[in-house]
Protein backbone atom coordinates (compact mmCIF):
# COMPACT_ATOMS: atom_id res chain seq x y z
CA UNK A 1 0.00 0.00 0.00
CA UNK A 2 1.31 3.47 -0.96
CA UNK A 3 0.06 6.61 0.75
CA UNK A 4 1.11 9.89 -0.87
CA UNK A 5 1.67 13.07 1.11
CA UNK A 6 2.11 16.04 -1.21
CA UNK A 7 3.91 18.43 1.15
CA UNK A 8 7.49 18.07 2.38
CA UNK A 9 9.39 20.73 4.33
CA UNK A 10 12.79 22.16 3.43
CA UNK A 11 14.13 21.11 6.84
CA UNK A 12 13.24 17.51 6.13
CA UNK A 13 15.37 17.34 2.98
CA UNK A 14 18.33 19.50 4.02
CA UNK A 15 20.51 16.44 4.70
CA UNK A 16 20.44 15.54 0.99
CA UNK A 17 23.25 17.20 -0.97
CA UNK A 18 21.01 17.52 -4.03
CA UNK A 19 18.84 20.08 -2.22
CA UNK A 20 21.29 21.58 0.25
CA UNK A 21 22.74 24.33 -1.93
CA UNK A 22 19.71 25.22 -4.00
CA UNK A 23 18.66 28.87 -3.73
CA UNK A 24 15.67 29.18 -1.41
CA UNK A 25 13.10 30.10 -4.05
CA UNK A 26 14.32 27.30 -6.35
CA UNK A 27 14.18 24.82 -3.47
CA UNK A 28 10.58 25.80 -2.77
CA UNK A 29 9.71 25.19 -6.40
CA UNK A 30 11.54 21.84 -6.52
CA UNK A 31 9.78 20.64 -3.37
CA UNK A 32 6.44 21.53 -4.95
CA UNK A 33 7.29 18.97 -7.66
CA UNK A 34 8.02 16.18 -5.15
CA UNK A 35 5.88 13.99 -2.92
CA UNK A 36 6.38 11.61 -0.01
CA UNK A 37 5.43 7.97 -0.35
CA UNK A 38 4.70 5.90 2.76
CA UNK A 39 5.23 2.18 2.14
CA UNK A 40 4.78 -0.81 4.44
CA UNK A 41 7.42 -3.33 5.48
CA UNK A 42 8.43 -5.88 2.78
CA UNK A 43 7.29 -3.58 -0.03
CA UNK A 44 9.40 -3.86 -3.18
CA UNK A 45 10.68 -0.38 -4.03
CA UNK A 46 12.50 -1.23 -7.24
CA UNK A 47 13.97 -4.27 -8.93
CA UNK A 48 17.24 -4.60 -10.85
CA UNK A 49 16.58 -3.76 -14.48
CA UNK A 50 13.57 -1.56 -13.76
CA UNK A 51 13.24 1.73 -15.65
CA UNK A 52 11.77 4.19 -13.19
CA UNK A 53 10.67 7.74 -13.91
CA UNK A 54 11.08 8.70 -10.25
CA UNK A 55 14.19 9.02 -8.06
CA UNK A 56 13.82 8.09 -4.39
CA UNK A 57 15.46 9.27 -1.18
CA UNK A 58 14.96 7.49 2.15
CA UNK A 59 13.36 9.80 4.74
CA UNK A 60 12.26 7.31 7.42
CA UNK A 61 12.71 3.61 8.12
CA UNK A 62 15.06 0.88 6.90
CA UNK A 63 15.63 -0.80 3.54
CA UNK A 64 17.68 -3.67 2.07
CA UNK A 65 19.66 -3.18 -1.14
CA UNK A 66 20.67 -6.22 -3.16
CA UNK A 67 23.47 -5.22 -5.55
CA UNK A 68 24.19 -6.65 -9.00
CA UNK A 69 26.90 -8.95 -7.59
CA UNK A 70 24.46 -10.41 -5.05
CA UNK A 71 25.92 -8.47 -2.12
CA UNK A 72 23.27 -7.12 0.24
CA UNK A 73 23.44 -3.99 2.40
CA UNK A 74 21.06 -2.46 4.88
CA UNK A 75 20.41 1.29 4.96
CA UNK A 76 18.60 3.25 7.67
CA UNK A 77 17.28 6.78 7.37
CA UNK A 78 19.62 7.96 10.14
CA UNK A 79 22.78 6.59 8.47
CA UNK A 80 25.12 8.15 5.91
CA UNK A 81 23.95 5.84 3.13
CA UNK A 82 20.55 7.54 3.12
CA UNK A 83 22.04 10.83 1.94
CA UNK A 84 22.35 9.51 -1.63
CA UNK A 85 19.49 8.66 -3.99
CA UNK A 86 18.42 5.01 -3.82
CA UNK A 87 18.05 4.58 -7.57
CA UNK A 88 20.14 7.21 -9.32
CA UNK A 89 20.71 4.89 -12.29
CA UNK A 90 18.04 3.89 -14.77
CA UNK A 91 17.63 1.02 -15.45
CA UNK A 92 18.22 0.22 -11.78
CA UNK A 93 21.37 -1.72 -10.86
CA UNK A 94 19.92 -2.97 -7.58
CA UNK A 95 16.83 -4.43 -5.98
CA UNK A 96 15.49 -2.37 -3.07
CA UNK A 97 13.02 -3.66 -0.47
CA UNK A 98 11.55 -2.12 2.66
CA UNK A 99 12.58 -3.81 5.93
CA UNK A 100 10.16 -1.64 7.90
CA UNK A 101 7.53 0.96 7.22
CA UNK A 102 9.31 3.68 5.29
CA UNK A 103 8.89 7.20 3.95
CA UNK A 104 10.38 7.91 0.54
CA UNK A 105 10.89 11.30 -1.04
CA UNK A 106 10.04 10.94 -4.72
CA UNK A 107 10.92 13.42 -7.45
CA UNK A 108 10.74 13.18 -11.25
CA UNK A 109 13.92 11.75 -12.75
CA UNK A 110 14.18 14.49 -15.36
CA UNK A 111 14.07 17.08 -12.57
CA UNK A 112 16.75 15.17 -10.62
CA UNK A 113 19.01 15.07 -13.68
CA UNK A 114 18.46 18.78 -14.37
CA UNK A 115 19.43 19.66 -10.79
CA UNK A 116 22.59 17.52 -10.87
CA UNK A 117 23.78 19.40 -13.97
CA UNK A 118 23.22 22.92 -12.58
CA UNK A 119 26.19 25.33 -12.78
CA UNK A 120 27.87 26.72 -9.64
CA UNK A 121 25.88 29.19 -7.58
CA UNK A 122 27.02 32.80 -7.13
CA UNK A 123 26.48 34.23 -3.69
CA UNK A 124 27.37 37.90 -3.96
CA UNK A 125 27.01 40.63 -6.51
CA UNK A 126 30.18 42.62 -6.93
CA UNK A 127 32.82 43.46 -9.51
CA UNK A 128 34.31 40.17 -10.61
CA UNK A 129 38.08 39.87 -10.42
CA UNK A 130 39.63 38.78 -13.70
CA UNK A 131 41.61 35.57 -13.43
CA UNK A 132 44.06 34.20 -15.97
CA UNK A 133 42.68 31.15 -17.70
CA UNK A 134 44.64 27.94 -17.31
CA UNK A 135 46.50 27.93 -20.61
CA UNK A 136 50.01 28.25 -21.99
CA UNK A 137 51.80 29.62 -25.03
CA UNK A 138 50.63 32.61 -27.09
CA UNK A 139 47.05 32.26 -25.82
CA UNK A 140 48.16 32.82 -22.23
CA UNK A 141 50.33 35.76 -23.31
CA UNK A 142 47.42 37.44 -25.07
CA UNK A 143 45.09 36.76 -22.19
CA UNK A 144 47.58 38.25 -19.77
CA UNK A 145 48.03 41.28 -22.02
CA UNK A 146 44.27 41.94 -21.92
CA UNK A 147 44.27 41.27 -18.19
CA UNK A 148 46.94 43.88 -17.54
CA UNK A 149 45.41 46.44 -19.91
CA UNK A 150 42.12 46.17 -18.02
CA UNK A 151 43.75 46.41 -14.59
CA UNK A 152 45.74 49.49 -15.64
CA UNK A 153 42.83 51.12 -17.50
CA UNK A 154 44.73 51.01 -20.81
CA UNK A 155 42.26 48.99 -22.84
CA UNK A 156 40.75 51.12 -25.60
CA UNK A 157 37.02 51.16 -25.02
CA UNK A 158 34.33 52.08 -27.56
CA UNK A 159 32.93 55.59 -27.39
CA UNK A 160 29.26 56.34 -26.91
CA UNK A 161 27.66 57.24 -30.27
CA UNK A 162 27.59 61.01 -30.74
CA UNK A 163 23.82 61.24 -31.04
CA UNK A 164 23.43 59.32 -27.79
CA UNK A 165 25.57 61.87 -25.96
CA UNK A 166 23.66 64.79 -27.50
CA UNK A 167 20.27 63.30 -26.65
CA UNK A 168 21.44 62.73 -23.08
CA UNK A 169 22.35 66.40 -22.70
CA UNK A 170 19.02 67.69 -23.98
CA UNK A 171 16.96 65.15 -22.04
CA UNK A 172 18.71 66.07 -18.81
CA UNK A 173 18.14 69.77 -19.45
CA UNK A 174 14.98 70.61 -17.49
CA UNK A 175 14.33 73.60 -19.72
CA UNK A 176 14.11 71.49 -22.89
CA UNK A 177 10.78 70.39 -24.33
CA UNK A 178 9.62 67.80 -26.86
CA UNK A 179 10.53 70.08 -29.77
CA UNK A 180 14.11 70.49 -28.49
CA UNK A 181 14.51 66.75 -28.04
CA UNK A 182 13.00 66.10 -31.47
CA UNK A 183 15.44 68.57 -33.05
CA UNK A 184 18.39 66.50 -31.77
CA UNK A 185 16.86 63.24 -32.96
CA UNK A 186 16.17 64.69 -36.42
CA UNK A 187 19.93 65.07 -36.93
CA UNK A 188 19.98 61.32 -37.61
CA UNK A 189 17.20 60.58 -40.13
CA UNK A 190 17.50 56.80 -39.66
CA UNK A 191 16.98 57.01 -35.91
CA UNK A 192 14.23 59.61 -36.36
CA UNK A 193 12.36 57.23 -38.66
CA UNK A 194 12.78 54.41 -36.15
CA UNK A 195 11.39 56.55 -33.33
CA UNK A 196 8.30 57.26 -35.45
CA UNK A 197 8.01 53.54 -36.18
CA UNK A 198 8.33 52.50 -32.56
CA UNK A 199 5.73 54.98 -31.29
CA UNK A 200 3.26 53.42 -33.74
CA UNK A 201 4.34 49.84 -33.02
CA UNK A 202 2.37 47.20 -31.13
CA UNK A 203 4.53 47.83 -28.07
CA UNK A 204 3.84 51.59 -27.78
CA UNK A 205 1.00 52.75 -30.00
CA UNK A 206 -1.99 54.66 -28.68
CA UNK A 207 -5.41 55.35 -30.17
CA UNK A 208 -4.08 57.53 -32.99
CA UNK A 209 -1.02 57.11 -35.20
CA UNK A 210 1.73 59.72 -34.96
CA UNK A 211 3.68 61.09 -37.91
CA UNK A 212 5.95 63.75 -36.33
CA UNK A 213 8.81 63.61 -33.83
CA UNK A 214 7.61 66.15 -31.23
CA UNK A 215 4.36 64.23 -30.76
CA UNK A 216 6.31 60.96 -30.72
CA UNK A 217 8.56 62.30 -27.96
CA UNK A 218 5.53 63.49 -26.00
CA UNK A 219 3.86 60.09 -26.18
CA UNK A 220 7.01 58.13 -25.36
CA UNK A 221 8.27 60.45 -22.65
CA UNK A 222 11.79 61.78 -22.15
CA UNK A 223 13.22 58.64 -20.56
CA UNK A 224 11.85 56.21 -23.15
CA UNK A 225 12.92 58.47 -26.01
CA UNK A 226 16.42 58.71 -24.54
CA UNK A 227 16.74 54.94 -24.12
CA UNK A 228 15.35 54.18 -27.56
CA UNK A 229 17.73 56.62 -29.27
CA UNK A 230 20.66 54.93 -27.54
CA UNK A 231 19.28 51.52 -28.49
CA UNK A 232 19.05 52.44 -32.16
CA UNK A 233 22.44 54.18 -32.16
CA UNK A 234 24.25 51.16 -30.68
CA UNK A 235 23.97 49.17 -33.89
CA UNK A 236 26.42 51.55 -35.56
CA UNK A 237 29.19 50.27 -33.30
CA UNK A 238 28.84 46.71 -34.58
CA UNK A 239 30.99 46.95 -37.68
CA UNK A 240 34.44 45.34 -37.93
CA UNK A 241 37.26 45.53 -40.43
CA UNK A 242 37.81 41.87 -41.25
CA UNK A 243 35.61 38.98 -42.23
CA UNK A 244 36.01 37.14 -38.92
CA UNK A 245 35.49 40.21 -36.75
CA UNK A 246 32.46 41.35 -38.72
CA UNK A 247 30.97 37.87 -38.51
CA UNK A 248 31.45 37.88 -34.74
CA UNK A 249 30.00 41.38 -34.41
CA UNK A 250 26.96 40.53 -36.50
CA UNK A 251 26.37 37.36 -34.51
CA UNK A 252 26.72 39.33 -31.27
CA UNK A 253 24.20 41.95 -32.42
CA UNK A 254 21.79 39.23 -33.50
CA UNK A 255 21.96 37.80 -29.99
CA UNK A 256 21.49 41.06 -28.09
CA UNK A 257 18.79 42.29 -30.48
CA UNK A 258 16.83 39.12 -29.70
CA UNK A 259 17.44 39.24 -25.94
CA UNK A 260 16.48 42.93 -25.67
CA UNK A 261 12.85 42.68 -26.92
CA UNK A 262 12.32 39.67 -24.65
CA UNK A 263 13.58 41.78 -21.72
CA UNK A 264 11.15 44.49 -22.81
CA UNK A 265 8.16 42.14 -22.77
CA UNK A 266 9.09 40.44 -19.48
CA UNK A 267 9.41 43.90 -17.89
CA UNK A 268 5.86 44.70 -19.00
CA UNK A 269 4.54 41.89 -16.77
CA UNK A 270 6.90 42.61 -13.86
CA UNK A 271 5.96 45.58 -11.64
CA UNK A 272 8.81 47.92 -10.80
CA UNK A 273 10.76 47.42 -14.03
CA UNK A 274 10.56 49.79 -17.01
CA UNK A 275 10.28 48.20 -20.47
CA UNK A 276 12.46 50.80 -22.24
CA UNK A 277 15.17 50.44 -19.58
CA UNK A 278 14.88 46.67 -19.92
CA UNK A 279 15.30 46.91 -23.71
CA UNK A 280 18.50 48.90 -23.29
CA UNK A 281 19.85 46.55 -20.60
CA UNK A 282 19.31 43.66 -22.98
CA UNK A 283 21.24 45.44 -25.73
CA UNK A 284 24.12 46.41 -23.43
CA UNK A 285 24.65 43.22 -21.45
CA UNK A 286 27.30 41.97 -23.91
CA UNK A 287 28.93 45.33 -24.65
CA UNK A 288 32.20 43.96 -23.24
CA UNK A 289 32.35 41.44 -26.09
CA UNK A 290 32.08 44.32 -28.55
CA UNK A 291 34.98 46.12 -26.84
CA UNK A 292 37.16 43.01 -27.10
CA UNK A 293 36.27 42.59 -30.76
CA UNK A 294 37.22 46.22 -31.31
CA UNK A 295 40.58 45.73 -29.61
CA UNK A 296 41.19 42.65 -31.77
CA UNK A 297 41.26 44.81 -34.90
CA UNK A 298 44.87 45.72 -34.14
CA UNK A 299 45.92 42.19 -33.20
CA UNK A 300 46.20 39.87 -36.23
CA UNK A 301 46.79 36.89 -33.94
CA UNK A 302 43.29 37.48 -32.55
CA UNK A 303 41.53 38.73 -35.66
CA UNK A 304 42.49 35.52 -37.47
CA UNK A 305 42.00 33.03 -34.62
CA UNK A 306 38.32 32.49 -33.85
CA UNK A 307 38.87 29.96 -31.06
CA UNK A 308 41.27 32.21 -29.16
CA UNK A 309 39.03 35.22 -29.72
CA UNK A 310 36.04 33.34 -28.31
CA UNK A 311 38.11 32.26 -25.30
CA UNK A 312 39.05 35.86 -24.51
CA UNK A 313 35.49 37.09 -24.96
CA UNK A 314 34.07 34.41 -22.69
CA UNK A 315 36.60 35.10 -19.95
CA UNK A 316 36.71 38.89 -20.03
CA UNK A 317 33.47 40.28 -21.47
CA UNK A 318 31.74 40.75 -18.10
CA UNK A 319 34.41 42.96 -16.54
CA UNK A 320 35.16 44.80 -19.78
CA UNK A 321 31.44 45.45 -20.21
CA UNK A 322 31.27 46.91 -16.72
CA UNK A 323 34.20 49.17 -17.57
CA UNK A 324 32.51 50.43 -20.74
CA UNK A 325 29.24 51.16 -18.97
CA UNK A 326 31.01 52.97 -16.13
CA UNK A 327 32.88 55.04 -18.71
CA UNK A 328 29.58 55.86 -20.38
CA UNK A 329 28.17 56.83 -16.94
CA UNK A 330 25.28 54.38 -17.00
CA UNK A 331 23.45 53.64 -13.73
CA UNK A 332 24.78 50.75 -11.67
CA UNK A 333 22.00 48.35 -12.63
CA UNK A 334 23.33 48.38 -16.21
CA UNK A 335 26.80 47.58 -14.88
CA UNK A 336 25.40 44.73 -12.78
CA UNK A 337 23.52 43.32 -15.78
CA UNK A 338 26.78 43.19 -17.75
CA UNK A 339 28.69 41.61 -14.87
CA UNK A 340 26.10 38.97 -14.00
CA UNK A 341 24.21 38.27 -17.22
CA UNK A 342 25.40 34.66 -17.14
CA UNK A 343 25.40 34.03 -13.39
CA UNK A 344 22.44 31.76 -13.94
CA UNK A 345 22.01 30.63 -10.33
CA UNK A 346 22.51 33.96 -8.58
CA UNK A 347 19.78 34.81 -6.06
CA UNK A 348 20.83 38.02 -4.34
CA UNK A 349 18.15 40.68 -4.61
CA UNK A 350 14.79 40.12 -2.96
CA UNK A 351 12.89 42.04 -5.63
CA UNK A 352 13.20 41.42 -9.37
CA UNK A 353 15.76 43.56 -11.14
CA UNK A 354 17.26 44.03 -14.59
CA UNK A 355 19.85 41.31 -14.04
CA UNK A 356 16.96 38.86 -13.60
CA UNK A 357 15.39 40.05 -16.86
CA UNK A 358 18.60 39.58 -18.83
CA UNK A 359 19.23 36.12 -17.33
CA UNK A 360 15.74 34.84 -18.16
CA UNK A 361 15.64 36.54 -21.57
CA UNK A 362 18.92 34.89 -22.56
CA UNK A 363 17.65 31.46 -21.56
CA UNK A 364 14.58 32.05 -23.73
CA UNK A 365 16.78 33.26 -26.59
CA UNK A 366 18.86 30.07 -26.49
CA UNK A 367 15.86 27.74 -26.75
CA UNK A 368 16.30 25.59 -29.84
CA UNK A 369 20.07 26.17 -30.05
CA UNK A 370 22.90 23.81 -29.17
CA UNK A 371 23.95 26.11 -26.31
CA UNK A 372 20.77 25.37 -24.37
CA UNK A 373 22.10 21.89 -23.53
CA UNK A 374 24.84 23.44 -21.38
CA UNK A 375 22.47 25.85 -19.59
CA UNK A 376 20.22 25.33 -16.57
CA UNK A 377 16.58 24.51 -17.03
CA UNK A 378 14.50 27.68 -17.01
CA UNK A 379 12.39 26.70 -13.99
CA UNK A 380 15.52 25.99 -11.90
CA UNK A 381 16.86 29.55 -12.25
CA UNK A 382 16.10 31.87 -9.28
CA UNK A 383 15.49 34.87 -11.54
CA UNK A 384 12.66 33.03 -13.28
CA UNK A 385 10.72 32.78 -10.02
CA UNK A 386 11.08 36.51 -9.31
CA UNK A 387 9.54 37.92 -12.48
CA UNK A 388 5.82 38.64 -12.92
CA UNK A 389 5.27 38.66 -9.14
CA UNK A 390 6.68 35.14 -8.92
CA UNK A 391 3.74 33.74 -10.89
CA UNK A 392 5.63 32.60 -13.98
CA UNK A 393 5.61 28.97 -14.97
CA UNK A 394 7.49 27.68 -18.04
CA UNK A 395 4.19 27.46 -19.91
CA UNK A 396 3.11 30.93 -18.75
CA UNK A 397 6.47 32.40 -19.65
CA UNK A 398 6.32 30.99 -23.16
CA UNK A 399 2.72 32.20 -23.37
CA UNK A 400 3.74 35.75 -22.45
CA UNK A 401 6.29 35.78 -25.24
CA UNK A 402 3.95 34.09 -27.68
CA UNK A 403 1.32 36.76 -27.01
CA UNK A 404 3.98 39.42 -27.51
CA UNK A 405 5.33 37.84 -30.70
CA UNK A 406 4.25 40.82 -32.81
CA UNK A 407 5.86 43.33 -30.44
CA UNK A 408 9.09 41.33 -30.36
CA UNK A 409 9.13 40.99 -34.15
CA UNK A 410 8.63 44.76 -34.63
CA UNK A 411 11.30 45.67 -32.10
CA UNK A 412 13.77 43.26 -33.69
CA UNK A 413 13.11 44.77 -37.11
CA UNK A 414 13.72 48.26 -35.75
CA UNK A 415 16.95 47.09 -34.11
CA UNK A 416 18.26 45.57 -37.35
CA UNK A 417 21.89 46.47 -38.06
CA UNK A 418 22.19 49.66 -40.13
CA UNK A 419 24.27 49.71 -43.30
CA UNK A 420 27.97 50.02 -42.69
CA UNK A 421 28.06 53.29 -44.58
Amino acid sequence: MIQRVTAVSANRVKKFSLFRNLPKRVLSYVLSQTHVEHQNADALISQAGDVCGEVYYLLEGEISITHADGHKTVCRADSDCSESPLNAESPSHSTIQANSAIDLLSLPRELYEAITSLPPIAYKRSSQPIELLDSSGPEADLYWEFHEAIREDRLELPSMPDIAMRIARVVHDRNSDSHAIAKVVQADPTIAARIISVVNSAAYRGRQSIDNLPDAVTRLGRSATHNLVISFALGKLFHGRSGLLQTRMTKLWQHVSYVAPICHELARVTPGLEPDQALLCGLLHDIGALAILGAARNKPELAENGALLDQLIEGLKAEVGAMVLRKWEFPDYFVQAALHAEDWMEDISHDPDYVDLVVVAQLHAYVGTTKMHSLPRLDLVPAFHKLALGKLTPRHSIGVLENAKEQIRELREMLALPDAG
